[in-house]
């Protein structure tokens, strides 16, 4: 057993809480960075290259989509590789992505440099964390994918970050210092996960191990169950979770992107203030995580997943009747819920309804659906924008189909033959 792990179990602590904390750390500061900080580059870039909203919008789109192509390519090989070095390879990919947007001189040069970061977060991204998390846990792998989730939900302090990097050095300087901590925290972090228990002689949920057979041999390791992917993609229960993950992100993807651009247009706040907003709203989040990771140990995951594309479609309806700037006070908090319950119960039902025995590429292919949506909510957003000059027409469009997936995801049943992924 590594030295780490012997050092922890000395205390008491299972290692899988360790690739917890790995798993979230890593995504703390690559996914976390760009996808919540892409906010606080959108003025300075319209600032000094007068590029339209929906050019910009684009570039984060295209982030999303190239991370839909790569995402069935990664959950294939985090099931045959392990999550280890497929996040160790991304955060190198991260990390250079960051150093080539810092020096961009043009539009295209801006859209390679984000294709680069795509790549990199497509393997340090929530699809091999939650793999990784799903691989160490079966009675509390809600519980623990909430965690994770909260740990990724604390990068939203990073928009408070790069806005004061960004006001102190400049945007490009900016990019460079989160580049050198990709590097410097992610990479050792990455290094030191453990692909499954059985590596290091554990079990899930840091259970005993069994007692020896009657002859005296070593007990069989156990073997991950579940669905094939093939049988998973058949499955009604399938094609109503990705339905419905794709329909509501399209609307929250597109909050994400233009919420600094929404409050500081709409509602006269400063950059500092939007900032602030913004980051409020990922620390609720973390509300919306724990209490979605608590219930899915407890609940049908399928009520939970409706739960939060219920608060996401209300939130984008609110945001759409936004006029005075106390509005935003309860405006957020169900954006919030809706967002952060989202994250872990995706992870979650997929691992109880189809198991663990193909996570990774039943994952990726759920997450190249919603990437969809995350194409093409900021796009439309932004070209309304363009030719309103108002965000709200379009956040009331794009609500209803968060709303539309709330009974999709209650008419969920559970696969036939029934998995029991726990």
């Amino acid at each position: 057993m590594p030295a780490l792990a012997n050092a922890l179990a000395r205390r008491g602590i299972f290692f899988g809480w360790w690739v917890v904390i790995a798993s979230g750390t890593t995504l703390f500061l690559t996914a976390g960075t760009f996808f919540y900080g892409f906010s606080t580059l959108f003025n300075p870039i319209v600032a000094e290259f007068g590029w339209s909203r929906a050019s910009i919008s684009l570039g984060f789109s295209l982030r999303s989509n190239m991370g839909g192509v790569a995402a069935p390519l990664v959950g294939y090989l985090v099931d045959r590789l392990g999550p280890r070095l497929l996040m160790m390879a991304g955060v190198l990919f991260v990390a250079a992505g960051f150093v080539l947007l810092s020096q961009m001189q043009s539009l295209l040069w801006f859209y390679g440099s984000i294709l680069v970061i795509a790549v990199g977060m497509s393997a340090t991204g929530g699809a091999v964390g939650t793999t990784a998390v799903a691989y160490w846990f079966d009675r509390r792998r809600g519980r623990a994918l909430s965690y994770m989730a909260m740990g990724t939900g604390m990068s939203g302090v990073m928009v408070l970050v790069l806005e004061f990097l960004i006001s102190s050095f400049g945007w490009r300087e900016a990019l460079l210092v989160i580049a050198g901590a990709q590097l410097l925290i992610c990479l050792p972090m990455a290094s030191s996960i453990q692909n499954y228990p059985s590596d290091i002689g554990l079990r899930p949920d840091g259970e005993p191990p069994p007692p020896p057979l009657a002859d005296g041999g070593d007990p069989p390791t156990p073997v991950r169950g579940g669905m094939t992917v093939r049988e998973a993609l058949r499955s009604s229960a399938f094609c109503k979770m990705a339905g419905s993950i794709g329909l509501v992100n399209i609307g929250l993807i597109a909050i994400i992107v233009h919420l600094i651009p929404f409050l500081t247009g709409s509602l006269d706040f400063t950059d500092g203030q939007a900032a602030v907003a913004f980051t409020a709203m990922i620390l609720l989040s973390l509300i919306g995580r724990f209490v979605a990771g608590q219930l899915a140990d407890r609940i049908d995951t399928k009520f939970v997943l409706a739960g939060a594309c219920a608060f996401a479609g209300a939130s984008l309806v609110l945001f759409a009747t936004l006029y005075e700037p106390w509005q935003i006070a309860y405006t957020l908090p169900v954006f919030a819920f809706g967002w952060g319950g989202l994250l872990p119960i995706r992870a979650a039902f997929q691992a109880d309804y189809f198991g663990t025995k193909a996570f990774g590429a039943i994952q990726g292919i759920v997450f190249t659906i919603a990437q969809v949506g995350g194409l093409i909510g900021p796009v439309f957003a932004g070209f309304m924008f363009d030719e309103t000059d108002s965000y709200r027409l379009a956040f009331l469009v794009l609500s209803a189909g968060a709303l539309i997936s709330v009974p999709m995801a209650l008419s969920i049943t559970p696969p036939v033959p029934a998995v029991d992924g726990r």
